[in-house]
């Protein structure tokens, strides 16, 4: 079972190799952990130490400026007393001298380059446990000030990344530019994921059932590197203005129990509710629209709901009315910004660029959706509360007199 609050855990990377970054990084994700920082420059540790307050450090030892040593030395007046934070070293360098030294200035375990995977998760779940432990035996309402606490500073920095969003956003050029480096991570992880993974898998020793728990990360990082490409080769053609358009006659419901059947295994993971809303009195409606593209929508919104949604339920649905039909998606999750209302659609918009990231995904489902929508000549919009959930609607105008459109 997967321990929540582990996942959880601030874990922080000092490595001045970027490969070594990226594959923690990888195997981290893929373990589930949330909130990770890295970085690969020795002198910025100690300001990112106090800003990150981190259960963990994973430290290399050998790096320009400041060795791993000097930072842990540097360390020592930040940590509280009788505190227990882990320090992983990782190192080339496994002299005895070395181990005692850095065992002096802190260090609490060892891991040698080149690194095996199946022991650096092992030995980062065993120090995260020793410290939780540590910190509940201190005193639990400690700890759940310090959460408080913790996720009152995320909410400042998540309106302060907003607002420094919003005015990228006046500038088109700076905006990409910050988009395309942000994304480029939805490309490395995956990768790394199926080279360190399709390594593992080769090992003849491994035992039957880590090699399939290691094989189904690697078909999970294959499917999120084919999704992001696919989205990256939408989102070029709705810019290019290359997409084309291809009409015909849809069953609306036939088409919505097959995306229901789709994602109710999904959705069955997080133990979240999937329903099917159908008008009461259901005739058979069809719509005149490109199947593959409408198929897409659906695809994201769902998608998106499952998400950012931790609990409760998701509604998929559809009416005509008038002479208007009306698709919706309706979740229960944490509900968008008002501030990010305004924008959460626009083109090369992402709602958070922090480091550490919740979620996985480049951010571009929204983005697609509003260019598929468009492009078939309907409306996309929103309602939203925060921790209230959020609701989806998409609209086509129909002709009621031409029965191609709706039969």
């Amino acid at each position: 079972m997967k321990d929540p609050t582990l996942k959880s855990a601030r874990i922080f990377i000092v490595d001045d190799e970027q490969a070594n970054i990226d594959v923690l990084s990888g195997l981290l994700e893929f373990k589930e952990y949330t909130n990770i920082y890295t970085t690969t420059d020795s002198r910025l540790v100690v300001n990112l130490f106090k800003e990150i307050n981190p259960d963990i450090i994973l430290l290399d030892l050998m790096m320009p400026y400041l060795s791993g040593f000097e930072i842990m030395e540097k360390l020592i007046s930040l940590i509280p007393e009788g505190a227990y934070l882990p320090i992983l070293v990782l190192t080339a360098d496994v002299t005895a001298e070395s181990k005692l030294r850095a065992l002096e200035n802190g260090a609490k375990d060892f891991l040698t380059k080149p690194f095996d995977l199946m022991e650096v998760d092992v030995r980062i779940r065993n120090l995260l446990q020793t410290r939780y432990l540590q910190l509940q035996l201190q005193n639990q309402n400690v700890i759940l000030e310090e959460k408080v606490t913790e996720r009152t500073v995320e909410l400042k920095n998540t309106i302060v990344e907003l607002e420094i969003a919003k005015t990228k956003a006046e500038s088109s050029d700076h905006l990409k530019t910050a988009f395309l480096n942000n994304i480029s991570h939805e490309v490395r992880t995956p990768l790394n994921g199926i080279l360190g993974f399709s390594q593992i898998i080769a090992e003849p020793d491994l035992p039957f059932d880590e090699k399939q728990e290691y094989l189904k990360m690697l078909e999970e990082s294959s499917e999120r590197l084919l999704n992001t490409i696919t989205n990256y080769m939408d989102i070029s053609l709705i810019v290019s203005g290359n997409q084309e358009v291809k009409n015909s006659k849809v069953d609306v419901l036939s088409f919505l129990k097959v995306q229901y059947e789709s994602f109710k295994d999904k959705c069955a993971a997080k133990n979240l509710e999937l329903i099917l809303k159908i008008p009461e009195t259901n005739t058979n409606s069809t719509l005149k629209t490109d199947k593959e593209l409408f198929r897409k929508i659906v695809v994201h919104l769902i998608d998106n709901a499952i998400k950012f949604t931790t609990n409760g339920h998701i509604i998929i649905g559809y009416a005509f009315k008038e002479s208007e039909f009306e698709f919706f998606v309706e979740d229960t999750g944490k509900g968008v910004a008002k501030v990010s209302q305004e924008r959460i659609f626009g083109d090369f918009v992402q709602e958070n660029f922090s480091v550490s990231r919740s979620h996985e995904g480049s951010g571009l489902g929204l983005s697609i959706t509003k260019g598929f929508v468009e492009l078939l000549g309907g409306m996309i919009s929103l309602e939203s509360e925060q921790d209230q959930g959020t609701r989806f609607y998409v609209t086509f105008s129909i002709d009621l007199d031409d029965d191609t459109e709706r039969l």
